[in-house]
């Protein structure tokens, strides 16, 4: 949920304006140079839908992974801290989502105070990067994994995936932290949660903070993402591996549902942010920019929900582990009333599936089904 706003608008329209009163004024009242009829009611609308959509099943799915994942064994996948660290992020951007929904219903009033207003941008921005890092953690410890290139990690990869983990968050901790000291919450009309860098400073402090959200959260990851899921795809099918065409397949959608989350997200702040002071758009272009982007950040969420079935629920071990986790809790007859109405009702059954003219056996109580 970026903060930073757009740029200020042309020099030679901003040489009266000292200060932010002015510039609100000069953005409600001599910014608009085009009309488009776009519907902001509708607009809420769809927002809090695909946020609500996104919470309810995002919880469901990374509750899941948590919880499978933190009862397995050290030995259900080497792996397995990074994608229950993942887990853990992309549960921390879904527990942010009522907030945003609350937002957009209420027309972008905020109405949780100061200090809430910086610590819930901190706690989606720490969770965001984080989430990013790990799927980049992944992709080259499992090619690492395979390929042996590192004696002394595979001695030792149980310790270091763990101090990998901890120097994740630790860095996703620090990032989002030049931003949003400068998010206030601002009492113009009504109150806002906005980015408000120093005013003589702002486009410059918008735009650092728009590129450094677009190279460490786009930029450097997509590529050490592609580079060595490729490598790792190409290497099982060198090795004639079962699972390497499965394998390719997963690359493939890996590489494709990142790149449809974030690029848009990406390319959409950057235009925003460098509109008109370091470009021009076209005004329509302009609006439709910024009509859409809480759209597409909206979307850009979509990733809490697909990252738990690509990395997880597609998996045949983790099928397994679900279903063992669902098998141990469901719960247990004790009476014997119970056990007895179990085999009768197995008895039944055995009776039905059993070839015509073949007397099955009697059943006991180890025939429950």
């Amino acid at each position: 949920m970026s903060t930073t706003g757009p740029s200020v608008g042309p020099a030679s329209d901003l040489g009266e304006i000292h200060n932010w009163t002015e510039l609100l004024h000069f953005f409600n009242h001599t910014l608009p140079e085009c009309h488009m009829e776009l519907s902001e009611d509708t607009k809420r609308v769809a927002l809090f839908v695909l946020y609500l959509a996104i919470f309810v099943v995002g919880l469901v799915e990374n509750l899941l992974v948590i919880c499978v994942n933190w009862h397995s064994s050290d030995r259900a996948g080497l792996l397995r801290p990074y994608v229950l660290n993942m887990a853990i992020a992309d549960l921390g951007i879904v527990l942010s989502l009522p907030v945003w929904m609350l937002e957009v219903t209420l027309d972008y009033t905020w109405l949780w105070g100061s200090f809430s207003c910086r610590f819930t941008h901190y706690f989606y921005f720490v969770n965001m990067y984080s989430s990013i890092f790990f799927l980049v953690c992944l992709s080259i410890d499992r090619y690492v994994t395979l390929t042996n290139a590192f004696p002394t990690w595979q001695r030792h990869q149980h310790r270091g995936r763990r101090a990998v983990c901890m120097g994740v968050w630790v860095l996703a901790a620090l990032i989002p932290l030049p931003e949003v000291v400068h998010i206030q919450l601002v009492d113009s009309f009504e109150p806002m949660c906005l980015f408000m860098a120093p005013f003589e400073t702002y486009s410059t402090w918008a735009l650092v903070a728009a590129l450094s959200t677009t190279v460490l959260g786009f930029l450097l990851p997509f590529p050490l993402m592609v580079v060595f899921n490729v490598l790792t795809a190409c290497r099982l099918r060198q090795a004639g591996q079962p699972e390497g065409r499965r394998h390719c397949r997963l690359v493939c959608a890996y590489i494709t549902v990142f790149v449809i989350c974030w690029l848009p997200y990406h390319v959409t702040l950057l235009l925003i942010t460098l509109h008109g002071t370091h470009i021009s758009l076209h005004c329509y272009l302009a609006h439709l920019l910024y009509f859409f982007y809480d759209i597409i950040d909206c979307f850009s969420m979509l990733h809490c929900v697909v990252n738990p079935i690509l990395y997880n629920f597609l998996s045949p071990s983790f099928q397994g582990r679900l279903l063992n986790a669902v098998v141990h809790y469901l719960p247990k007859v004790q009476d014997r009333e119970g056990r007895h109405a179990s085999s009768s009702s197995s008895t039944q059954h055995s009776i039905v599936i059993t070839k015509e003219g073949i007397q099955p056996p009697a059943a006991g109580p180890h025939h429950r089904v």
